[in-house]
């Protein structure tokens, strides 16, 4: 549920945060894992590292002076009396790095009690504690989910043709058998592959072997695809690679990550010298689409996952880092519809690998 991560954002928009400061640089993982569990605490997990300096953008910090900070888990603190005060911390989980700041001017009152509320309608879940290992928290109960089918809405490839080549009128097209269509002038080309429902644009001249910048990654990459108004749907940050200045965004569906075997679910960015190297993006979209067939699916608890998979012969649990529900997206062969279906996943070595429904003892359905 989105609904308190919102609500929390929105209300530190009115906080003046003072001085973020480094607290430790050598976290080990059972301390952070005690430090997000502590009371009088709302902890905000990110998919991966977000440089502090990114935040100065909508949030306003007393001292513009940011250091070179990054964290994926944001915590924050009431335990002190303090009227108009908490305490903020943020931490990174991969370089186990601590900074800290205070929070000025804060309704401390009316944002914790809000926070109980919500507190009271989350369904509890349990900590799995693995040696040496960042904490896994999950369901204790069976959990409800709607499946759906949709009429496919495409996006046309016209749009972003449009948008990403300097003079449209000049560019090329031509059709590579069945299941490719290709765009290109003198500098760039972009090929749709109707197979995946997705493109993927190239501007060879732009490559760049320096690595990125993790702030200009994430303002380029959010302004860039604002600028040709590309978030079709619900895309989330979702990782970075510095090393080939690589950053992606995740599709979301129902506050759910959305994966997919043969379609496309991110949109992908390489940025080269001042501008976008390599770029794709899905060619449909859920939001604009309207469900023509749902059904009720009864998924296992998570506790219920973990316990299979520490039971499986074929996996080890010592290399899990994440056990999560998202939705599966595919295509139907014989009818121009998608499927969404939510299912169990977790993660292992940065990649989510879904969990066979009747491996879990099958699922419940229920027309509606």
């Amino acid at each position: 549920n989105s609904k308190p991560i919102d609500f929390i954002l929105d209300n530190m928009k009115n906080w003046e945060i003072q001085t973020v400061e480094l607290a430790s640089n050598k976290l080990n993982t059972d301390q952070i894992n005690e430090f997000i569990k502590k009371p009088n605490r709302a902890s905000l997990f990110f998919a991966a590292d977000v440089p502090v300096e990114v935040l100065g953008t909508t949030l306003k910090f007393a001292n513009p002076a940011f250091p070179d900070a990054y964290f994926n888990r944001l915590i924050i603190d009431w335990s002190e009396e303090a009227p108009e005060h908490m305490n903020l911390y943020f931490i990174s989980t991969s370089q186990q790095k601590m900074y800290t700041a205070t929070a000025e001017q804060v309704n401390k009152s009316g944002f914790t009690g809000r926070i109980l509320k919500y507190t009271e309608k989350k369904q509890i879940n349990n900590e799995i504690i693995t040696d040496k290992k960042l904490s896994i928290y999950v369901s204790t109960k069976k959990k409800k989910i709607l499946s759906y089918t949709y009429s496919i809405k495409e996006i046309e490839s016209e749009k972003f043709k449009d948008a990403l080549f300097n003079n449209p009128s000049l560019v090329r097209s031509n059709s590579v058998g069945t299941n490719e269509l290709q765009f290109t002038d003198d500098s760039a080309l972009m090929r749709v592959n109707y197979n995946s429902r997705s493109f993927g644009y190239v501007h060879p001249a732009s490559e760049n072997d320096n690595p990125g910048v993790p702030v200009d990654l994430i303002q380029n990459s959010l302004n860039f695809v604002n600028e040709h108004n590309g978030w079709t749907d619900d895309y989330r940050y979702y990782r970075m690679n510095t090393d080939n200045s690589q950053i992606n965004y995740q599709l979301y569906f129902a506050d759910l990550p959305v994966f997919g075997r043969e379609i496309s679910t991110e949109i992908s960015q390489k940025w080269g010298v001042e501008r976008v190297y390599q770029y794709s993006h899905p060619l449909y979209t859920l939001a604009a689409a309207v469900p023509f067939k749902t059904r009720e699916v009864e998924l296992a608890s998570g506790q219920s996952v973990y316990d299979f998979l520490s039971n499986a012969t074929d996996i080890n649990t010592d290399t899990i880092d994440d056990v999560i529900i998202g939705y599966y997206l595919s295509r139907d062969e014989t009818q121009p519809h998608f499927n969404l279906e939510p299912s169990w996943y977790y993660l292992e070595s940065g990649s989510w690998i879904p969990i066979s429904p009747e491996l879990l003892g099958g699922m419940k359905y229920g027309l509606e």
